[in-house]
């Protein structure tokens, strides 16, 4: 059997204050979005422009905007939020706290982005028929404004939780970082990627001649340094085989290096898509996988970006997960990674914005076994937009050759793609799965992230 695929195609506001203030940023904000779909005409009433032209670049057609309008909305408000944020915003830890954080920043979303904003990852997908925008039943966001008062009141004091001066966090810092000069023990070589959490390069540790990757970090242009204090302290803390572990950090004229492990087999990306893995392989790469997951989660920590970019391999077949906080992010910004946490692994309440926990990252692996079945994640050649209406209205995706697949590994993606989030296995109940007792040694991967190398001209 040949270890190579065959090649695909390249895939490609209206704002009322209840009451004013003297000093500050308005409070009792409500963003009410009214928005209707009119049958008798077939216009829409209200759905405001920026998304309107989003929509008709969508691909999601009229008969899909009317049938399945609540999907449409969410879809809109987390693919805004996402590229809103895409350019800046750092992605820490995923904790309880996090999570919340973000499911109210995408509840209070409105257009407020330019005409073209959003429109370049969409612009890119293959070009189809654009079906005109149908408008949608009436949604309203929030609950209308109250009544204006008659004169200005003050803000009332909250009590809040005294912020960490960032004198404090440098002090912190400065107590829990190597105190040694890490130009003296590793010798940089080359820089691989960079983005808003920071420039990253391959560095050879003098000392033990291994490769690792450097991650240097502007601490004035980081706004949470308290977060990256907090995560440290974390990764230290918590190490596992399964995880890119962090291996020291460093001050250096007002920079954070941040040293972590180096893979030299790259991502499982090059291999899913280059090579044909047996369910054996793919079962070793989930084993592996699944164990990251359920470490992190006994941790509280979600990843929740679980995908083949993310799973690194060593040329001895090792299996690690990167990228599961803000200082763990040692990828190269790349194609896929045009949102914050991309849709196509997405599992569908986050997309709904449900309340949701460690469960998604379980979805995203089940998506991941795709990956490695198919060479590519299901609606790739979608528009993100477009993708994002068929997880929250599809929920399981469809598994191309069912048939051909063994009850085992089926029923494994079955744990995994439940949309009932109950139902859905967690990642330590994975552990136990006969799919995953089928794994092969690692040291079979070897070959084929050797062939993928020398596809893509990586040897």
């Amino acid at each position: 059997m040949s270890w190579f695929r065959l090649k695909r195609k390249d895939n490609k506001r209206s704002v009322d204050s209840g009451v004013i203030e003297e000093i500050g940023q308005p409070f009792q904000v409500s963003h009410v979005v009214h928005v209707g779909y009119n049958p008798a005409t077939g216009d829409v009433e209200g759905l405001p422009e920026p998304w309107l032209k989003l929509l008709q670049h969508s691909n999601i057609s009229a008969k899909e905007q009317s049938k399945h309008p609540t999907a449409v909305l969410q879809a809109l408000k987390y693919y805004q939020h996402s590229i809103k944020n895409k350019n800046g915003v750092a992605k820490f830890l995923g904790t309880k706290e996090t999570v919340e954080q973000e499911s109210k920043e995408i509840a209070d979303t409105v257009p407020e982005m330019s005409d073209d904003e959003g429109l370049d990852d969409l612009d890119e997908q293959p070009e189809e028929e654009v079906v005109p925008s149908k408008p949608l039943p009436a949604y309203e966001d929030q609950k209308p404004p109250v009544a204006p008062l008659a004169s200005p009141v003050m803000r009332s004091k909250r009590e809040e939780a005294p912020r960490v001066s960032e004198e404090e966090v440098m002090l912190q810092l400065q107590n829990i970082v190597n105190p040694e000069n890490p130009r003296e023990r590793y010798s940089l070589m080359n820089k691989v990627g960079s983005g808003a959490s920071g420039t990253v390069y391959t560095a050879t540790d003098r000392r033990t001649q291994r490769k690792v990757a450097v991650k240097t970090m502007e601490l004035a242009q980081q706004p949470k340094k308290e977060l990256i204090l907090t995560e440290i302290e974390v990764m230290r803390q918590n190490k596992h085989p399964n995880l890119v572990n962090f291996l020291d950090a460093y001050l250096v004229d007002g920079d954070l290096w941040v040293i972590m492990e180096y893979l030299e087999g790259g991502a499982l990306t090059d291999v899913v898509s280059e090579t044909v893995m047996r369910e054996e392989q793919m079962a070793a790469v989930c084993l592996e996988a699944t164990r990251a997951i359920a470490f992190l989660h006994s941790q509280g920590i979600i990843h929740r970006d679980i995908k083949s970019d993310n799973v690194l391999l060593g040329m001895d077949g090792a299996v690690k997960v990167t990228d599961f906080g803000f200082c763990a992010q040692i990828r190269p910004d790349e194609k896929r990674h045009t949102m914050v946490g991309t849709p196509y692994w997405m599992a569908p309440e986050v997309v709904t914005r449900k309340q949701y926990g460690p469960k998604v990252d379980v979805w995203s692996l089940g998506i991941m076994l795709i990956e490695m079945m198919d060479g590519e994640p299901p609606y790739l050649n979608e528009t993100p937009l477009r993708a994002l209406y068929l997880i929250a209205t599809h929920g399981k995706p469809h598994i191309k050759d069912r048939e051909r697949r063994s009850p085992q590994l089926i029923d494994f993606l079955d744990r995994c793609l439940e949309v009932d989030v109950e139902k859905r296995a967690t990642a330590q109940e994975l552990l136990e799965h006969p799919f995953l007792q089928k794994a092969a040694s690692l040291s079979t991967i070897v070959p084929l992230i050797r062939a993928a190398k020398k596809v893509l001209n990586k040897a």
